[in-house]
């Protein structure tokens, strides 16, 4: 690290490269910090959702209780920091929250709120989903609800997808129905249904560079890839036995082809496109080569180890962090065990367990939000009604302890000239130690 300092100052590394060299041992470094956020801030209930605005400042939190509420995660309040709640010998990265709003249980949603979304282009609106059927698009500013969409069925995920170039905003929405719903928010109608998966849909993800392109995990253990431009919209169904780039012409029509052997609930794409990440009900987590040049996606047979448990046919939070902070991406995991595991993506290889601390060590993390780039610092929603947060900690020198030390080593290295002119006249007249 001495030496990384020294070329950062003399020039040698760009400010890009130092900040990526020092981001990435932030996650060989990360463990539960005091929670910038009140105990029980959500009385218990789960925290189906999490989500934080592009300039990552502002955070949303929806409950199971249908209660709702948006914090401000750089608050400049005079409340007592993180940093001076920790010991002088550990210092973090973490800053002040403080709670904007609330939007009370049982005001607009009947039923808990499962997913949780920004408007992609601003802090202007925002959009939930909710067990109570209905999907709300809500006016931030106001805080109050300016269209809602009834979908029939309980809402397990929902997407917020948008193109800047056409204003365009769909969102697509995995519920209690083999359909996948798309959402116009221009026209405030249902644009079109996929016939999506047999059984209920878990989860749903835009890819990041075509608008157009849609992937879903469902209930019957398959993920498929659509384009919705298209009459024949799937594009794909993913098949865990494919692993090399032979195609097979029956893939979409085979009954045998599935991804994981139990629910996939869990969905993430790389920022490129390139590579989709799933996980399902039967312990793994599968990484997908989408090259747009291969003739199908395969497995890249990546093995992510034993430890990860995922068991709950609800949806999961799989996350990445951003590609650009990082010579080599990760990919945080919540397990069924409470523990949050964050692998390497490129071979699968565990490098940090975060398990929780305090007095409430059991609860699984049902939702996670990333606090910006380059800070390595994570808020996890649980299933018990806490918001955790997640920074790397360094060892920080105990100053007085080191006076200690120093004193100690004073009476050493201060010698009276009698004896280091004794010592010198020895050397010189002895200088090879053959005298007894």
């Amino acid at each position: 690290m001495q030496s990384l300092v020294l070329e950062r100052a003399i020039g040698s590394v760009t400010p890009l490269e130092f900040a990526s060299a020092l981001t990435e041992t932030f996650y060989h470094n990360i463990r539960q910090v005091p929670s910038n956020f009140p105990a029980n801030c959500h009385g218990n209930g789960a925290v189906n959702g999490l989500a934080i605005d592009n300039d990552y400042r502002f955070l949303l939190s929806g409950c199971a209780d249908s209660s709702i509420k948006l914090w401000d995660t750089q608050s400049d309040d005079d409340s007592k920091s993180t940093e001076s709640m920790m010991s002088s010998r550990e210092t973090t990265t973490s800053s002040t929250t403080s709670l904007v709003a609330t939007i009370p249980r049982k005001t607009a949603h009947q039923f808990g709120v499962s997913s949780i979304e920004w408007w992609p282009f601003d802090t202007g609106m925002f959009v939930t989903g909710s067990f109570d059927h209905t999907i709300k698009v809500w006016d931030t500013n106001e805080l109050s609800v300016v269209h809602s969409f009834d979908i029939e069925h309980r809402v397990y995920s929902i997407n917020v997808g948008g193109n800047k170039a056409t204003g365009a905003c769909l969102v697509a929405v995995g519920s209690d129905h083999p359909y996948i719903r798309l959402l116009d928010l221009r026209s405030a109608s249902s644009s079109h249904t996929l016939a999506g998966h047999k059984g209920k849909t878990l989860v749903v993800k835009w890819h990041p560079q075509n608008p157009s392109i849609l992937a879903s995990g469902g209930y019957d253990g398959e993920v498929k890839v659509w384009d919705i431009r298209r009459s024949q919209s799937c594009l794909y169904r993913l098949d865990m036995l494919q692993t090399n780039t032979q195609f097979d012409g029956h893939n979409l029509t085979k009954a045998s082809v599935k991804a994981h052997l139990g629910p996939v609930n869990g969905l993430v794409w790389s920022e490129t496109g390139a590579t989709l990440y799933s996980g399902g009900n039967d312990d793994k987590i599968r990484v997908w080569d989408m090259d747009e040049k291969l003739t199908r996606p395969i497995n890249k047979l990546i093995n992510f180890g034993p430890l990860t448990r995922n068991k709950y046919p609800q949806t999961i939070p799989i996350m990445l962090n951003p590609n650009y902070e990082t010579e080599i991406q990760y990919l945080l995991f919540p397990s069924d065990n409470s523990d949050v595991y964050i692998f390497r993506t490129i071979d699968g290889k565990l490098i940090s367990r975060l398990s929780r601390q305090g007095p409430k060590k059991v609860g699984r993390t049902a939702s996670m939000a990333y606090a910006g780039p380059f800070s390595g610092t994570y808020y996890c929603g649980t299933m018990d009604g806490e918001i955790l947060t997640w920074s790397p900690y360094y060892h920080k020198p105990d100053i007085e302890e080191l006076m200690e030390l120093a004193e100690d080593a004073m009476p050493k290295l201060h010698r009276t000239s009698d004896e280091i002119a004794q010592s010198r006249n020895a050397l010189l007249n002895d200088p090879f130690g053959l005298r007894e």
